[in-house]
């Protein structure tokens, strides 16, 4: 009999009362039972990259009570591991994190924290975060992505060779993810049938009407659209063919129809080092059997970065410098293991991570979420309403991280000591 075939119920005597799975169903940590289709639905409804970072600050947590001799289960745990990270030099945006993923794997389990301890962990977090405000060495909060203007966006575009076939495919990479404030894995989710160009007619303020090329780009599934009802951004071609990323586009077809594989699937596809496109080129295929060819979100992240330093944008750290940083790490995490005390393990590995801040934030970073902010930035500069902007960037006009972005700066010609009879 095949796992499939159905198995009578006992006294029933019917073969309908029972259909047995090929799969056992799934037991959680709480002892609630749930098929193991439902269970894969779960897990994949989270990112992977969300699943990465959660199991990782568990695996930190689970250790740190293995060394300091903690029940995972056991009262204030959690609130002296976060203690501790604060103590480490860790910022108080991750911890912050840890906390969030802590607490959630604790309910999980059926080990709620209780009201007094959510409240105790608050106050550690907000303590390292004025630890950080007071600190004379270190920029105050999180370290983000510096944005990448409209002009520094063509000094990256130059830098391509946009008679190959990877220059052709790159210079599309930027130009899309810019105009449509991408975060990174949005162009790369792309397929080929979810960029339209199209021509629109616009009516200017005497009635008349002009026709434009427009892009108009179907997002799926986002990080901000988890249900999957998609969005769409709509771009209308720009005067400057350098910046036009539907020129960009209408280059990159040509290429795929030379190669035959003008066809459905991913929109940008990978290329290796001997020119070969898509499913052909050799290397690592992504995870996803459907994605096969296609580029991934770490795929956006390099050539950005890449096409940034070529632009002198931002400086790669030289060999030396790469070899010295390596090392003032393993001696920071040496001098931590032979301290006689946590306590002044903790200061040594605060002393290192709290330099190694220092050393970023005084370097530019560029990264996929730099052309996010960029266009954010620069679309609100030029005067468009903050609605307006929103609506293209996917964001809610009340979301935390819209507010972020922008520039909460008067600018110079509106600001108000200009007006009290003494600027020069």
């Amino acid at each position: 009999m095949t796992s499939s075939e159905l198995v009578p119920a006992a006294g029933t005597g019917r073969a309908t009362a029972v259909r047995r799975r090929a799969e056992p169903d799934i037991v959680s940590p709480a002892g609630d039972r749930i098929s193991a289709s439902a269970a894969r639905k779960l897990t994949d409804a989270v990112p992977r990259s969300s699943r990465n970072a959660r199991a990782s600050r568990w695996r930190s947590y689970v250790d740190w009570c293995t060394t300091y001799d903690w029940a995972k289960d056991e009262p204030n745990a959690v609130l002296s591991y976060l203690s501790d990270l604060g103590d480490r030099g860790h910022p108080a945006s991750t911890i912050e994190a840890h906390f969030s993923t802590l607490r959630a794997m604790r309910a999980i389990q059926g080990e709620l924290l209780s009201d007094k301890e959510v409240k105790a962990c608050q106050l550690v977090i907000r303590h390292r975060a004025g630890e950080e405000a007071d600190d004379p060495l270190v920029e105050p909060g999180p370290l983000q992505a510096d944005a990448v203007t409209l002009d520094e966006l063509r000094l990256m575009v130059r830098t391509l060779d946009r008679a190959t076939v990877r220059g052709k495919r790159d210079a599309a990479v930027l130009l899309i993810a810019w105009w449509m404030a991408a975060r990174a894995s949005e162009p790369a989710r792309l397929n080929l049938h979810d960029a339209k160009i199209r021509i629109v007619q616009i009516e200017d303020e005497d009635g008349r009407k002009s026709s434009h090329q427009a892009l108009i780009i179907k997002i799926r599934r986002s990080k901000a659209d988890q249900a999957a009802r998609g969005q769409e951004v709509r771009i209308l071609a720009p005067a400057d063919q350098e910046l036009c990323p539907i020129h960009a586009l209408r280059e990159w077809f040509d290429v795929l129809a030379d190669d035959s594989q003008l066809t459905p699937g991913p929109l940008l596809r990978r290329i290796d080092r001997h020119g070969n496109i898509g499913a052909k080129a050799a290397g690592r295929q992504p995870k996803d059997h459907r994605r096969r060819g296609g580029i991934t979100a770490d795929t956006v992240n390099d050539i950005i970065k890449a096409a940034a330093g070529a632009a002198e944008l931002t400086i790669t750290p030289s060999p030396e410098e790469r070899a010295a940083a390596a090392q003032a790490r393993r001696e920071a995490f040496a001098a931590a293991e032979v301290a006689p005390t946590a306590e002044e393990a903790n200061a040594v590995l605060k002393a290192w991570r709290t330099a190694r801040r220092a050393a970023r934030a005084a370097a530019r970073r560029i990264t996929g979420h730099s052309f996010r902010r960029g266009w954010i930035q620069q679309a609100l500069a030029a005067g468009n309403p903050p609605e307006t902007v929103a609506l293209h960037s996917r964001h809610s006009l009340s979301s935390t991280a819209f507010d972020a972005y922008r520039r909460k700066k008067v600018p110079w010609k509106e600001n108000p000591t200009r007006f009290l009879g003494l600027a020069a």
